[in-house]
This record gives structure tokens, C-alpha cells and sequence, in this order.
């Protein structure tokens, strides 16, 4: 008969093998799915890049043969639109280093760019081993012919693609180009947030695109995606992709955890031996354990639901404030425009005073549903950036002296000091980079009530980058130190008492700081209470290839004359219809309206226009059906979505549906006057 105290011993030992085996068996289960739930992540993915890099390439390809086809379609004669039509592929996509013109004795007769390229010109490709043969072979059969990795004649590397040209029946030459398209592939990796290192070869194995190699996870158990994707079918020519998880890769850790939970486990087992050794010594505190144990499991599952209210309560919060500026904009807009209207007409010295602090209001209310937008934007990822070329030294020009008398109105000064700069055009999103700047600015005016501002401009360049440097320090009442943590945190004011004497919804800082990192750059702060504040920016910006002047003339200060204008306004919100066409019958042009779709359509076939303004939202036709209808027979015919919805997807949609731009309400005439100009070659006045 065994003993109590050995039979106390006994099973605690028994409960702890029983209890690791069960976690080892787990263990084993997890990392098994692990394992496949990692390499189906990498393959999943691989699938995605191989598809997208396919994609890119054949995009890029169809581009060249569209050229192709309009040279055999005229017989040639579209030949002389050569350089306009090179220069268009080069700014539709960076994989175009350049495009050249081979003709039938293998003469390189045309290249853009040619700067950069002069050493091509009249280079005769029969002397070149590596061209020659193969030019031949496609101009032959007349297939595309797309070469391995090579380096050029002109220095450089890129893959050269022959696209042989014939009409009267005739071999006339090829449309060659040299691409590179690590800058399309750079877009789209960029998106994985480093989680994966790719490797991608040639059919002669030359490595000619890699990224983050230095974060490669180089491990015995990690999984790899390899593909074969065809670039050029009548020579089985195949690009061989790798694809790795790196360090960054999320599912990473999840094997850690594993290891971890397995860990935790064994020693959960352990613990519970030891209770069930001093439970039999010591029932009345096993069952005092054991309640212990329930009320914090019911605990941490009402901490889970917690957490879930939490969650949806805050993207509820998202949504609601989306819809809100959305129904706040369309009668912002009505208002903003009767403003409008009402400035041109003859009014008392009082009445005029009145007016303008209603455009204030209406102003500043524009501008805190504007934030308020972009706040959800930035929360639900919907936020994206627009590459335009511009002139960022011009631009912070421009908009100090803009804002100049903001500065004036209340006694500050204002100065400037603009180190050695290059003054060179940029590529980047224009608009959130001048939101950045406005949003530090006006935060100076804001707290600032002796003294004023000074704005240090600095421009570094770097590799193929321009570096943007501003620092903007003012005399203001500073930020204590327990609030620079949280400054720019959304709805955070350094004036937050039932007496702040400085308005504002405390999100100007928050957006910017965010906008910011977008681009690539980031604001810092620095600050001493009753001394001011300084703030640095950096933005990084790709030097534009584009170098010439970009014009930022102020249409609403030239001249109008618009008398053979004749323009439909489609909306089913009369007081919108009242203010646009107030506004345009102000410059002397003909107008005419439409509630919905099927008016528009009909007045559209039965009359002469030159411009439509078409609302999106409308009864009976919405104006994306209206505008497929119209597009069947007139091609020409300018049409302009109107609509509150400033969403990327609401301006997808019109786009799509063949309107030839996108307006978003409110809008001042100084918009209109800037668009009548840019579609009608007119001189524009402000009335």
C-alpha cells in the first residue's frame, strides 16, 4: 500500500508529464501551421508581385505598340509628331529611359531624351554583336523583341525593346526603348512595408532589380516564392523572381510567440503540479486558487469585449465624421457663393463689414470641416499623394506672401531668409505640401501676439533627391513642457481652459505631422513657454526631369471676355444652380440648367455647349450615367463633375465615366476663372 505523502508526490509528477506532454503536442501543431500558414503568406504574395511586375511590364509594352499603330495607321506621316509623342511615354512611366528610332539599315536616326544620349545618335547596331542578330530575327517575323540586362553605348544599363514598324508594305524600322523599371517595381514593393526582400534575374541569370537585402531572413525553416514570368514569348525569354520574408515580415514573431506560449506553458504545467501538491495539503486555499483563477478569466473576456466596443465605437466615430463634412460642404458651398455674389454688389461701408466677417466664418468653417476630412482620411488610410511637378522655393514664396497679412492684421512682423538654394522644380504632392507649411504658419499667428515670426529656407540636394528644410520660429507664448509629448495629437491644444483665449479644432498640427511622414519627411518641435516655438520641417522631393518654369500666374487677376460661351449646368439643388449660374452670367456667358440625367442628355443633343458642369448625386439619372450616354456621341464635349464627396474613389468613378475633370464643393470663382482659362485660352478678370 502506497503511503499518502509518496501518493501526494506521485500525482503532481503524473499531472505535470501528462499536462507537458499535451503541450508539446500542441507546440508541434502550432509551428506546423505556422510553417504553412507562412510559406502559403510568402506564396500569396509572390503571386501578388509576380502579377503586379507583369502587369507593369506588359502596361509599358502596350504603350510602345500604341505608337507603332499610329505610325503604320497614317503611312508614316505620324512620324512627324515623333518628339512629342517619345516625350509623352517618358512622363507616363519612369520604366522609359528613353525611345529612339532604328530604320531599316539599322541607323539609330531618333532618340529622346537626347541629352544624356548624343553618343547613340547615327550608331549603326549591325556592329553590335549583341543587337544585331536578334534586331534582324524580329524585323523579320515583325514580333517584339525584348533583350537581356545590357549595358548601353551610351553608359548605363536597361533592357532595349524593338518594336518593328511596317506600312506599305514595307519593313520601315523599329521603335526601340531602353526601360528600367525599378521605379514602377519601387511603387509597388513600397506598399509591403519592407516585409519582403525580392531578387529578380534575367533569362541569362543577371540580377538587375533587389531590395531589402540587407533584412533578408536567412533561416533554415523560412519558405521562399520562386516564379518564371515571360517577357518575350517568340524567344521564350522568362524573368526569374525570388521572393523572401525579411525581418519585418509580420509572421515573423509569430514563431517566437509559439515559442513563448510553449514555454509559458511548461512552466503553467509546472505551477499547476505544485498547486495540486499543496491543494491536497491545503484544500481551502486550492479552492480560493481556483475562484481566483474563473473571476480573472471572466475578467480578461470582459476586457475583450471592452476592446471590441472600443473599436467599432471608434470607427463609427470615423464614419460619422466622413459623412458629416460631406453634408456640411453642400450648403458651405451655397453660402461661400452667395458671399461671392454679394461682394460684387453695391453695398454700404457697414454692410461690406458684415459681409466680410462672413466670409471669414464661412472660411474658417471650410477649413475645420476640411481638417475634420482629413483627420478621417488619415485614420481609415484613404489619404493618397499626387505627384506634380513644381517649384518648391516658388511655392513657399507664394504662400508667405499670401499669408503676409494675416501677419499684418495683428501687428506682427514677418521675415525671411533663404540660404543657397538650387531653385529647382520638384516632383511631389504640391497641395499637402503647402497644407503643411499653412498649418505651422497660422498655428505662429494663432499663439503670437507681440513680436512675429522668422522662416529659414534650406535646400539640399542629395543623390536624385531635393531635401526641403524650413524652420519657422515665432515669439509666442511657447508650449509647456508636459504638452510637447501629446502636440500633435488630434484635438490637442496647448490652450485647453474654460478661458482659452485662442480658437481653433486642435488637428492643424496633427495633420500635418502626418502628411509629413507621408512624403517621407517628419516635423520636430522645440519650445520655451513665454519665449515661442520653433518648428522644423524636412520634406524629401525627387528632382523633376522637367526643369522648365512652371507658370503660377493668377488667373483671377488677369482679363475676361467670355461672350461666345455658352455652358449647361446639370444639378437637382437649385440654390447651387442659382450661384454658378450667377457667377458665370457675371462674365457674360450664355447658361443654361438641367435637374437631372435625362434633361441633361436631351438638351445636350438638341443644343451647342462648349462646357457641362455635371453633378454626381441626382434623381432619376445620376450624372456618371448621364455622362456615359453623352460620351457616345460627343467625344469632345468639356464635362466637370460637381460634387461634396471629396473621397479618391468618388473621383475614380467620375473619371471613369469619361468626365474630363473633378470639382469638389465649395468652390470660389477663382477656381472657375482658372478653369474657363485653361480650357478656352481666355483672358480672366476678378469682377
Amino acid at each position: 500500500m502506497i503511503k499518502k505523502p509518496h501518493l501526494n508526490a506521485i500525482l503532481p509528477f503524473v499531472t505535470f508529464c501528462v499536462f507537458s506532454i499535451s503541450i508539446l503536442f500542441l507546440w508541434k501543431l502550432g509551428i506546423d501551421n505556422h510553417n504553412t500558414h507562412f510559406k502559403d503568406e510568402i506564396n500569396q504574395t509572390g503571386e501578388l508581385i509576380s502579377k503586379e511586375f507583369r502587369n507593369i511590364v506588359n502596361n509599358d509594352i502596350a504603350r510602345l505598340k500604341n505608337l507603332k499603330n499610329r505610325i503604320e495607321f497614317t503611312e508614316g506621316a505620324y512620324y512627324e509628331n515623333w518628339e512629342k509623342d517619345a516625350t509623352m511615354l517618358l512622363s507616363q512611366s519612369p520604366s522609359f529611359k528613353f525611345v529612339e528610332w532604328i530604320d531599316k539599315d539599322m541607323i539609330i536616326k531618333k532618340i529622346t531624351p537626347l541629352k544624356g544620349n548624343e553618343a547613340a545618335i547615327n550608331l549603326n547596331i549591325s556592329k553590335l554583336d549583341y543587337r544585331r542578330d536578334e534586331w534582324i530575327k524580329h524585323s523579320l517575323d515583325s514580333t517584339l523583341n525584348f533583350t537581356n540586362w545590357l549595358k548601353l553605348t551610351q553608359n548605363g544599363y536597361s533592357f532595349l525593346v524593338d518594336v518593328p514598324v511596317y506600312f506599305k508594305d514595307a519593313f520601315q524600322g523599329t521603335i526601340s526603348a531602353g526601360m528600367d523599371f525599378k521605379n514602377s517595381f519601387d511603387r509597388l514593393v513600397n506598399y509591403l512595408d519592407d516585409q519582403y526582400a525580392i531578387e529578380l534575374r534575367d533569362s541569362n541569370g543577371t540580377l538587375f532589380y533587389e531590395t531589402n537585402k540587407d533584412i533578408k531572413l536567412e533561416t533554415t525553416s523560412n519558405a521562399a516564392y520562386n516564379n518564371s514570368i515571360l517577357v518575350d514569348k517568340s524567344d521564350s525569354q522568362y524573368w526569374q523572381l525570388k521572393v523572401f520574408p525579411t525581418k519585418n515580415l509580420f509572421l515573423v514573431s509569430e514563431e517566437t510567440i509559439i515559442n513563448i506560449a510553449l514555454a509559458t506553458g511548461l512552466l503553467l504545467s509546472l505551477l499547476t503540479s505544485l498547486l495540486i501538491y499543496y491543494s491536497l495539503r491545503a484544500k481551502v486555499k486550492a479552492k480560493s486558487a481556483l475562484l481566483y483563477n474563473s473571476k480573472l478569466l471572466q475578467t480578461n473576456e470582459a476586457l475583450n469585449k471592452s476592446r471590441q466596443v472600443a473599436e467599432k465605437a471608434s470607427q463609427a466615430k470615423t464614419d460619422f465624421l466622413s459623412n458629416m463634412s460631406h453634408e456640411i460642404r453642400t450648403p458651405l458651398h451655397a453660402i461661400i457663393g452667395f458671399i461671392q455674389l454679394l461682394k460684387s454688389s453695391n453695398l454700404k461701408s457697414e454692410d461690406k463689414e458684415y459681409l466680410h466677417l462672413m466670409d471669414k466664418s464661412s472660411n474658417n468653417l471650410l477649413a475645420i470641416v476640411n481638417d475634420i476630412l482629413d483627420v478621417a482620411k488619415l485614420e481609415s488610410q484613404n489619404i493618397q499623394l499626387e505627384e506634380t511637378v513644381f517649384n518648391p522655393l516658388q511655392t513657399t514664396k507664394d504662400l508667405i506672401e499670401n499669408l503676409q497679412h494675416l501677419f499684418s492684421d495683428k501687428g506682427l512682423y514677418i521675415t525671411t531668409r533663404f540660404n543657397p538654394l538650387h531653385g529647382i522644380n520638384a516632383i511631389g504632392d504640391k497641395s499637402k505640401f503647402i497644407q503643411i507649411i499653412t498649418h505651422i504658419l497660422k498655428n505662429a499667428i494663432k499663439f503670437t501676439n507681440q513680436g512675429g515670426a522668422t522662416i529659414v529656407y534650406n535646400e539640399l540636394l542629395l543623390d536624385n533627391h531635393l531635401n526641403i528644410g524650413i524652420t519657422i520660429q515665432d515669439t509666442g507664448i511657447g508650449i509647456p513642457k508636459e504638452k510637447m509629448a501629446t502636440i500633435f495629437d488630434r484635438f490637442t491644444q496647448v490652450d485647453d481652459s474654460l478661458k482659452k483665449q485662442h480658437a481653433g479644432s486642435g488637428l492643424g498640427l496633427a495633420i500635418s505631422k502626418n502628411l509629413a511622414l507621408m512624403m517621407g519627411g517628419n516635423i520636430s518641435v522645440e519650445s520655451v513657454v513665454d519665449k515661442g516655438t520653433k518648428f522644423h520641417i524636412s520634406i524629401p522631393l525627387n528632382i523633376a526631369e522637367n526643369q522648365t518654369s512652371v507658370n503660377t500666374t493668377d488667373t483671377a487677376k488677369e482679363s475676361l471676355n467670355l461672350p461666345n460661351l455658352k455652358i449647361l449646368i446639370v444639378d437637382d439643388n437649385n440654390i447651387n444652380v442659382i450661384v454658378l449660374k450667377k457667377l458665370l452670367e457675371d462674365l457674360d456667358i450664355k447658361v443654361d440648367t438641367a435637374n437631372n440625367g435625362e434633361i441633361a442628355i436631351e438638351k445636350v443633343n438638341s443644343n451647342t455647349y462648349q462646357l457641362v458642369f455635371m453633378d454626381i448625386h441626382m434623381p432619376v439619372m445620376d450624372g456618371c450615367e448621364a455622362t456615359k450616354h453623352i460620351r457616345k456621341t460627343h467625344k469632345d464635349l468639356l464635362i466637370y463633375g460637381l460634387s461634396a464627396n471629396v473621397t479618391p474613389e468618388a473621383t475614380t468613378k467620375a473619371i471613369e465615366s469619361g468626365m474630363n475633370d473633378y470639382i469638389t464643393k465649395p468652390f470660389k470663382k477663382e477656381q472657375l476663372y482658372a478653369l474657363l482659362k485653361a480650357n478656352f485660352d481666355l483672358n480672366l478678370s476678378q469682377n
